[in-house]
Order: structure tokens, then sequence, then C-alpha cells
């Protein structure tokens, strides 16, 4: 801040503007008025153009990451009750994890030797 020799306050000279500095507009004639709306009105259309394209993009990725969900929300639970060389034995296919790790469970406190659940792609989530 530097001090203006007028006034006993500080004065910041990053903002002081001569009065040729200031410049005003004139009235835009009828003509030049519709030409100016016409390119603002463009100006407005492409941002709406871009904002209609983001939204369906974001429209397109939750329907196919809800899609995603929803295949993968069977789950398949299974035990071996006698030995560690038997087939594994289908309790039942469920629609949450927790209703599967339920029924898992259940079958492990009946006396199973192993149990395990799968998911839709058959890969094993749970192994006890």
């Amino acid at each position: 801040m530097a001090s203006n020799g007028s006034s006993c306050y500080p004065v910041n000279t990053k903002y002081l503007m001569r009065f040729y500095e200031f410049k005003t507009q004139k009235p835009l004639t009828p003509d030049q008025a519709r030409i100016k709306a016409l390119k603002d009105q463009a100006t407005r259309a492409r941002y709406a153009i871009k904002a209609e394209r983001a939204r369906q993009k974001i429209s397109a990725a939750q329907a196919t990451l809800s899609a995603t969900e929803s295949m993968s929300t069977t789950y398949r639970a299974q035990h071996k009750s006698k030995n560690a060389y038997s087939a594994w034995v289908t309790i039942g296919t469920y629609g949450s994890f927790n209703s599967a790790l339920s029924a898992v469970l259940q079958k492990k406190k009946q006396g199973s030797i192993a149990v395990q659940i799968l998911d839709s792609k058959m890969m094993v989530v749970y192994s006890a």
C-alpha cells in the first residue's frame, strides 16, 4: 500500500483509476442488439448441449452400475456334512450376503465339516 499525499489514510494503488480510464458503453442499435442476442443464445445452447451430454453419460453409467450390482446379488450357500472329500451340498440361494452367511453358520453349528458361500460368478466369498 502506498500513501497518497492528499489523504492521511493509506491507499492501495492497485485499484486507483483515472477519470479517462472509465469507458462508457453506448446503447446498441436494434440490429446490433439482435446479433448480440443471437450470439448469447448460441452460447447458452452450447452450454445446454454440454450439460445434456454430461447428464446422459451419468445416466448411462448409473444404469450400467445398477445392472452390474443386480447381477452380483445372488449368493449360493454350500456345505460338506460328512467328510472333506464329499461333494458340496447346496443349502440355498440367497439375495444378500448376510442371509447366506446366517444359513452357513447355522449349518456349521449343526456339525458340518466345511461351509462356503459363492457369488453369482461362482467365486468363493466366504469359507470356513
